[in-house]
């Protein structure tokens, strides 16, 4: 929403026709009075006020605009310029000083600059505040020789500057790959520096250019503003491309000639900006397997694979796994007012001797959902409230008459007299793979010991939803 704050109700009236007619919502004041009332409840996303308007004048209304929310962007505009004012109004936050009479196809142009850029401008705060939000357990958390490894390989990387080569993150789903990537930025950067934070199976192919690189005014039929992509966002810090092996090979290429060349290119531009920002990806498949296959760039994956972290999983972290369930024990007996003060001998040997296939992901989720059921006055978490202690053997997903045996961590399948359709038990195990791995079709095919294509060939021919 724009203010547009002038007492000349006629030239208010023409101004507000045309930027409504350029597509800009406009709410129109002949007073800083009433527009100050509005933006308390309502403030605007741009204010183009006139300086000299009776009572309070245009440039206490843009000073008590900014009071309200510095977000606000603030245009002054007067038919009696002079370098006190402009200075004043400048001062005050002022985004644009124009004098009148104003040119409208130039203001309208610093209209869309203005909002195009407050929009980039919140999208990372967004950005920055969502992963400040994200609630979990630093995944360098532990004992083990396995994460002593992992943190030294981590603070060698930390004192790297953004124009070293890209980092790349291994391991299996749920291992916390996103975490010890977030504390390698922090040590090398600061938890302040820009941190963003691309899911890259999440983003559909047709945005995944124009969100990565930007694109400018006109690149395409619905670019009505220029927007900043994700890399030019993390100037300064780091851009994280989690799950890079979803990229499309087009989308990897144009992202090898990225890192080579250390400069980023619009949709739509001409020329060519500098890359400065830290590069550091993350995959649970294995890329140097799918560069062989074709669907990983060879090229980009030799790039990548300089300087490599592999997280281990949660089996081979040994006593780690009681600290990790204890620490979150912590957590979410607090959070829900539970008072459990720690984890029951039979509870401490169901995790120990269980194989988390879904790494610190499960183990968190199985804490949670067993701190939630915890009775009232109950001192300690208990094994049969875990989930995992009732895993011998689960029929709910299957055909009927059929069984799954996964104790040990070994699978047998019991056939009844009669027989199954094994069809629909080669359903139920994808289901219960893609479902394990949280919908994601690499870490499904990982469960099963299959490359991506021969799960999505099984997804095809048994028609389930990949998503």
């Amino acid at each position: 929403m724009i203010y547009l704050v002038e007492d000349d109700a006629v030239l208010c009236a023409s101004v507000r026709e045309f930027l409504e007619h350029s597509g800009q919502q406009v709410q129109a004041f002949l007073c800083a009075e009433d527009a100050l009332a509005a933006a308390i409840t309502a403030p605007p996303d741009l204010a183009i006020c006139d300086l000299n308007l009776p009572g309070m004048s245009g440039l206490e209304l843009i000073e008590k605009l900014g009071e309200i929310d510095a977000g606000i962007v603030r245009m002054a505009v007067t038919a009696h310029a002079s370098s006190r004012s402009a200075v004043r109004a400048m001062r005050a936050g002022c985004y644009e000083y124009l004098e009148k009479p104003v040119d409208l196809q130039k203001l309208n142009r610093l209209v869309e600059r203005a909002l195009g850029a407050q929009r980039d401008r919140r999208e990372l705060d967004h950005l920055r505040q969502s992963q400040r939000d994200v609630a979990g357990l630093d995944a360098l958390l532990g004992q083990s020789a396995a994460l002593h490894d992992m943190r030294e390989q981590i603070a060698s990387f930390a004192t790297l500057d953004a124009s070293a080569p890209p980092v790349l993150f291994l391991g299996e789903t749920g291992v916390g790959k996103g975490l010890a990537a977030r504390t390698l930025h922090d040590k090398r950067f600061g938890s302040e520096a820009p941190w963003i934070s691309v899911n890259c199976a999440a983003l559909p192919n047709s945005l995944v250019e124009a969100e990565l690189f930007g694109y400018e005014r006109s690149a395409f039929t619905d670019a009505k503003q220029a927007k900043t992509g994700l890399f030019e966002a993390a100037s300064g810090g780091t851009i994280f491309l989690d799950e890079i092996g979803e990229f499309s090979l087009e989308v990897q290429a144009k992202l090898l000639t990225m890192i080579e060349s250390r400069t980023v290119r619009r949709l739509g531009a001409i020329r060519e900006r500098p890359l400065s920002c830290a590069i550091v990806a993350a995959s649970n498949i294995d890329l140097k397997e799918a560069s062989r296959t074709g669907s990983f760039r060879s090229d980009l994956y030799h790039r990548l694979a300089g300087l490599t972290v592999l997280v281990p999983p949660l089996r081979d972290r040994g006593d780690d796994l009681s600290i990790l369930a204890r620490s979150f024990l912590r957590e979410f007996s607090s959070r829900y007012g539970k008072g459990l003060s720690g984890l029951s001998p039979s509870a401490e040997e169901c995790i120990k001797t269980y194989d988390w296939p879904g790494n610190i992901r499960e183990l968190r989720g199985a804490i949670e959902r067993a701190t939630i059921l915890a009775k009232p006055g109950q001192e300690q978490l208990e094994a049969e409230s875990l989930p995992q202690a009732n895993r011998g053997v689960e029929t709910s997903e299957l055909p009927v008459g059929a069984m799954l045996d996964a104790s040990s961590g070994q699978v047998r399948v019991v056939l009844p007299p009669e027989g199954i359709a094994f069809e629909e038990l080669e359903r139920a195990v994808l289901k219960a793979a893609l479902e394990l791995a949280d919908g994601n079709v690499s870490g499904a095919a990982r469960l099963l010991q299959l490359n991506r294509d021969q799960m999505r060939y099984r997804i095809r021919k048994l028609d389930l939803d990949e998503s």
